[in-house]
């Protein structure tokens, strides 16, 4: 089977990381797998095997970049997909699945001459959402429209929660979760003792985006540091408020997934409050989970009452209390918790989740 992933850069999201890994382990299963991707943005992020075409305006390159860069600063966007689309039409022939996988991706795909029954969307998110840039209202909005337009386009939906399988303009068959590496992301070998504990080290992935409850977690430390001086907060990758600091709280930039890894397993109970799209599959819980770290979570995938900590949106008052919970439970059910969610990640190894996606491929070009 020959797969064609169409980019239009190589990001340090989730979504690209999951692009990654699917290639890597396709091509590990004997597929042939490549990407095609604008020169401007042809380094990866994160690492893959698969195969990497460049682009320019006028199609397919295999060279280094050599676009105008007044001419890029202008019209970078309509560049970008203009060249998606003309690049497909070269070599997208060429290939058994054409996998668009972002919102932006959809029309270059839909537009091009290759066969429909080759043409698939793997959906990771409602995207409409994302697009509130109150700096940038017209972008936003040109964005949400073109976001919202593109799950109407016909191409077969694969989505990655099942809250996507009927949600809003999305309709899907299929969902197939990201994936984790279960080596990378390991579970720790002890859990926190936490009523002789001195220390209690709370971690949170520090976002901008307001929906992404940063500010939550940052309010509810600060009750918790207010009231009992052993709470110590740790933000990976920063992405504080401008003006917020506090004494305790140390930021922490992870360069690998190993050292990603690292900081889920130092810190004794990972906060991760969203608030949209709750059921959603979240890296954070995920990792932490995966990693043996408590999770105190909005409800995001594979999240629930057994294994994490539910609280609802924008309360840092029910963050407090469900901390507060995880340092009054004794060690044995709080063992029995985080044994549960070890056991629901299985689900979301790499080689499980690589291989559903090929059946699916399969399948559907057999019923085409």
């Amino acid at each position: 089977m020959k797969i064609l992933i169409p980019v239009g850069s190589f990001g340090n999201a989730g979504g690209y990381r999951v692009l990654s890994e699917l290639a890597t382990h396709w091509c590990a299963a004997g597929a042939s797998v490549d990407f095609l991707v604008d020169a401007r943005f042809s380094t990866p992020y994160f690492p893959t095997k698969a195969g990497i075409h460049k682009y320019n305006t006028s199609g397919v390159i295999s060279g280094q970049n050599f676009f105008n860069k007044k001419t890029y600063l202008s019209i970078k966007s309509l560049s970008i997909y203009y060249g998606m689309y003309k690049a497909l039409n070269q070599i997208g022939h060429k290939y058994d699945i054409i996998l668009a996988n972002q919102s932006l991706t959809a029309l270059p795909v839909k537009m091009s001459s290759i066969e429909s029954n080759k043409k698939f969307y793997y959906i990771q998110a409602y995207e409409p959402d994302f697009f509130d840039n109150k700096n940038m209202i017209f972008r936003s909005f040109v964005l949400k429209i073109l976001s919202r337009f593109s799950y109407s386009l016909n191409l077969f939906h694969v989505v990655n929660s099942p809250i996507y399988l009927n949600y809003k303009e999305i309709k899907s068959e299929y969902w197939i979760p990201p994936g984790i590496d279960k080596v990378t992301f390991s579970r720790r070998k002890n859990i926190q003792e936490f009523k002789s504990s001195k220390k209690i080290t709370i971690g949170t992935i520090g976002r901008k985006e307001e929906w992404k409850g940063t500010a939550d977690v940052l309010d509810a430390f600060e009750a918790l540091s207010f009231k009992d001086d052993r709470f110590y907060l740790k933000v990976a990758f920063g992405n504080l408020p401008e003006k917020w600091s506090h004494e305790k709280c140390e930021v922490v930039v992870p360069k690998s997934d190993h050292e990603l890894a690292e900081f889920y397993r130092s810190v004794d109970i990972l906060v991760a409050v969203g608030r949209i799209q709750l059921g959603a599959c979240h890296y954070p819980v995920i990792e932490s989970m995966s990693c043996g770290t408590p999770v105190v979570t909005t409800g995001y995938m594979p999240a629930n009452n057994e294994n994490s900590w539910i609280v609802p949106i924008s309360s840092p008052v029910k963050i407090v209390q469900a901390i507060m919970e995880i340092v009054n439970t004794d060690s044995v059910p709080l063992s029995r918790k985080l044994d549960l969610a070890a056991k629901n990640i299985e689900n979301f190894c790499w080689e499980r989740v690589s291989s559903d996606f090929l059946r699916v491929f399969s399948s559907k070009k057999l019923t085409s």
